[in-house]
């Protein structure tokens, strides 16, 4: 009697240590995808791959998806088959934009503007040259691991940091679509714990 009691109350703690865990988890996603919340994607002027400066205030009204990547990155390089699929997902609406922007030395401009080519990398590709005077230092402001990626509003605001990358099929499927309505990633987190089947319905 008393060793089933002894199992009893190592189940139990067990089971509390076990949600306890899972509560800290969650707390801890919470504040990573509203990490930055609300603050203006800076007012960036960089080179597409025809040579073109393009302003990212252009993407103003767009919900954005940001990529940032290089271009030997094997993490990186994992996700552009997804990423091709996902944006032929959302193909048909011309509001979502796709953003990826290479950080890298100058001297593999080349070699980006050849990679895009070749692996058929649709979005709007822009270059930033790690190894050249910037306004803004992306890799400093938003703390970048490569890849990360972000969730901007139609305002060019960031709503959702360290988004999930595009090999999430189903949990960044539904965080792009709710971002689109203007929900933050923490909260779109919120309803995909409270509802799974929101994002088994993208699988």
């Amino acid at each position: 009697m008393k060793g089933f009691v002894f199992i009893s109350f190592l189940t139990i703690i067990s089971s509390v240590c076990f949600c306890q865990k899972q509560h800290r988890r969650y707390d801890s996603l919470i504040t990573t995808y509203n990490h930055l919340y609300n603050q203006p994607f800076p007012q960036l002027e960089l080179e597409d791959t025809s040579g073109a400066l393009i302003k990212t205030s252009s993407l103003l009204g767009k919900t954005v998806y940001v990529d940032f990547w290089f271009t030997t990155c094997p993490p990186c390089i994992k996700e552009i088959p997804y990423s091709k699929a996902l944006q032929q997902y959302f193909e048909k609406d011309s509001n979502i934009v796709f953003l990826s922007i290479c950080i890298e030395n100058i001297d593999r401009k080349s070699e980006w503007k050849k990679m895009i080519t070749e692996q058929g990398m649709g979005g709007v590709h822009l270059f930033y040259a790690r190894n050249r005077p910037q306004k803004v230092n992306l890799l400093r402001k938003y703390e970048i691991a490569f890849p990360t990626y972000l969730l901007l509003n139609k305002e060019t605001k960031v709503i959702g940091y360290s988004a999930p990358r595009p090999s999430e099929t189903g949990w960044v499927h539904f965080a792009i679509e709710q971002a689109a309505k203007n929900n933050s990633l923490a909260n779109s987190f919120k309803l995909s714990v409270k509802n799974p089947a929101v994002i088994a319905a993208y699988k």
